[in-house]
């Protein structure tokens, strides 16, 4: 099976790309604006502009299935998912796996399965993840393959997110016990696990009628305290201290303004940014307090998705934040 993997030089899709190598059945075709320097000479790429219609067709033309992991703007997201669809169509009408994401319940609280109803107003984010969904229900209209997974927070090694900057934040006092501000569920979920539900995916065939919607987290997904508590442990810089709302509210509302000028400066400039500190956005602080927590039934059920433990996952990404100079190293 030849598949096309758009985003294939980014977080998640760097980590399937070395699966689907291992899979003894996949060939992954990487495809970007440019060829990544680090590219194995026996992997081949094909130059795609995921906003160009003419583009897509002439990368499509002898692709088995395409995995649609782009990440970016608004347009790349919504408007890159509707011209693949029209691409597909015209084309080779590949089986599509598309990595959508659980921000596409907004606000929302609860227990939230695939069939809950979706929430665009939330942010950018969530609407245009919701408008690519949408694009993409076309394809499965149409009588194609379609599978569309959402997953939750993705740590483990190489997550600046939810492990590279959340650690910084610890490491600097910045985060640690917020009370009812980190009582909601963090449905963390391994980027390795991620990766295996997309090779799941790309032999799974639909039960039923409809789009195949697959909500992905972790079974023992803890919430956002325990998991800065866990993580602060494990990178030797806990027990972490007790923070008030107060603080948090004007670290958000008056730093992360003065550190993203700071970062549109430094990018300018051509100066490096790594030393810049973290910023706290708002958008984390309504994550950490929502009590939403994404159902992950029919992935097991259907998927066989059986992810791994927290502590495993948490180990790993533990290892990785100390690989890349944030925390201290326990003696041995």
């Amino acid at each position: 099976m030849r598949v096309l993997v758009l985003g294939a030089t980014g977080f998640i899709g760097q980590r399937l790309v070395a699966q689907l190598c291992d899979s003894g059945w996949a060939t992954p075709v990487l495809a970007g604006r440019r060829r990544p320097a680090s590219l194995a000479g026996t992997l081949e790429f094909r130059q795609v502009d995921t906003l160009d219609a003419e583009s897509l067709r002439r990368a499509l033309g002898d692709i088995d299935a395409v995995v649609n992991s782009v990440a970016g703007d608004g347009d790349a997201i919504s408007q890159g998912a509707r011209l693949l669809v029209e691409a597909a169509l015209q084309t080779s009408r590949p089986r599509i796996v598309h990595m959508s994401s659980m921000a596409v319940y907004g606000r929302q609280e609860g227990c939230l399965r695939e069939d809950s109803p979706l929430d665009p107003g939330a942010s950018w984010y969530a609407q245009a993840k919701c408008e690519a969904e949408r694009h993409m229900t076309a394809y499965e209209a149409a009588g194609e393959r379609l599978v569309m997974l959402r997953p939750g927070c993705v740590h483990g090694p190489g997550s600046d997110m939810w492990v590279g900057q959340i650690a910084r934040l610890l490491v600097a006092g910045r985060l640690g016990e917020i009370g009812a501000w980190g009582e909601g569920w963090s449905n963390l979920v391994h980027v390795d696990d991620v990766c295996a539900a997309v090779l799941l995916a790309l032999r799974h065939e639909p039960v039923g009628s409809g789009p195949a919607i697959f909500n992905l987290a972790g079974q023992d997904s803890p919430r956002w305290n325990p998991y800065f508590r866990d993580l602060a442990q494990a990178i030797g810089v806990g027990p972490v201290r007790t923070l008030s709302t107060t603080r948090l509210q004007l670290d958000a509302r008056l730093g992360t303004p003065l550190i993203r000028i700071l970062q549109r400066v430094a990018r300018k400039t051509g100066r490096p940014s790594q030393g810049l500190p973290v910023a706290l956005s708002p958008s984390f602080l309504r994550l950490w307090r929502q009590a939403l927590r994404i159902d992950v039934e029919r992935a097991h059920s259907q998927l066989q998705f059986v992810p791994r433990s927290y502590a495993q996952g948490l180990a790993e990404s533990a290892q990785w934040a100390l690989s890349e100079g944030i925390g201290t190293a326990r003696s041995p």
